[in-house]
C-alpha cells in the first residue's frame, strides 16, 4: 500500500461494488416472478392504527355541573303547596269558632231588661158586610105621622111600608119595597130596586134598570135614569 493512500477512500472503493451489486437486486426483485413450487406468500398483518397524538399533560377534569333548574321548582312548588294548606287550616279554623259563637247565641235564653208599661188597644171598627141576605118574608113597618119620611137602602131587602101622605125614599141594589096608602112623593134610585106603590102625587126615578108600579092616581113622573119603568098596574 502506498504511503499516501487514504485509508477511507480504499474502504469506500471496496464497499462500492457490494453497494452496486444490492441495489441491482432491490429493483429486480419485484419483477422476478414467482417460481412454479412456490405459493405466493400471504398477506401480512394489517399495519397498526397510528397512535393519537396527545398532550404530555393530564386533561383536567370536567367542570362542576350548577344545581338542576327542575330541582328549584320543585321546592319552589312545595314551599307553595305548604302555605296554601297552612292558610286553608286557619280559615277552617277561624269559620268553625264563629259558626260555634252563633250556634251558642241561637241557644241561648233572649232576656229583655227593660220594663215596658201597658199598652191599650184601640179596637177596630168592623167593615161592611158584603154578605147579602134576603129576608123571607117581608117587614111591616109602623104608620108614620102624616107628611114624615121613609127611608129604604141596602142590599136584596124585602121591605112593606105604610104611607100617610109621606115622603118615601129607595136607594140601593135589587131591594122589593111594597108601599101602602097615599104617598106624596116616592124617590128611587140604586140598581135593580121594585117598588110597588097604592097611590103617590110624584113619582122620581133614577139610577138603573128599576121599576115603579102604581095601583092608581095619576102621579107626576120623573124619569132622569136608564131603563127605569115607571108605569100603573
Amino acid at each position: 500500500m502506498a504511503a499516501n493512500e487514504d485509508p477511507e477512500e480504499r474502504i469506500r472503493e471496496l464497499e462500492r461494488p457490494l453497494a452496486d451489486t444490492a441495489r441491482a437486486s432491490e429493483l429486480s426483485s419485484p419483477q422476478t416472478p414467482a417460481g412454479p413450487g412456490y405459493p405466493p406468500a400471504p398477506a401480512g398483518p394489517p399495519p397498526p392504527p397510528p397512535t393519537p397524538w396527545t398532550y404530555s399533560g393530564s386533561f383536567p377534569g370536567p367542570p362542576p355541573q350548577r344545581p338542576s333548574g327542575n330541582r328549584m321548582w320543585w321546592i319552589l312548588g312545595t314551599v307553595i303547596v305548604i302555605g296554601m294548606l297552612a292558610l286553608a287550616g286557619g280559615i277552617a279554623a277561624f269559620a268553625a269558632h264563629q259558626l260555634s259563637g252563633v250556634r251558642s247565641i241561637i241557644n241561648s235564653t233572649p232576656t229583655i231588661s227593660t220594663t215596658f208599661g201597658p199598652t191599650t188597644s184601640t179596637p177596630s171598627s168592623p167593615g161592611p158586610s158584603t154578605t147579602q141576605t134576603k129576608n123571607p118574608t117581608p117587614s111591616t113597618s109602623a104608620t108614620p105621622p102624616v107628611g114624615g119620611k121613609l127611608s129604604v137602602s141596602g142590599i136584596n131587602e124585602n121591605r112593606t111600608l105604610v104611607c100617610n101622605d109621606s115622603t118615601v125614599s129607595v136607594s140601593g141594589v135589587s131591594n122589593t119595597v111594597v108601599i101602602t096608602g097615599h104617598c106624596a112623593r116616592i124617590t128611587v134610585s140604586g140598581v135593580q130596586n121594585s117598588i110597588t106603590v097604592d097611590a103617590a102625587d110624584n113619582i122620581d126615578a133614577s139610577g138603573f134598570n128599576n121599576k115603579v108600579i102604581y095601583h092608581s092616581g095619576n102621579p107626576k113622573i120623573s124619569n132622569a135614569g136608564d131603563s127605569n119603568v115607571v108605569e100603573p098596574g
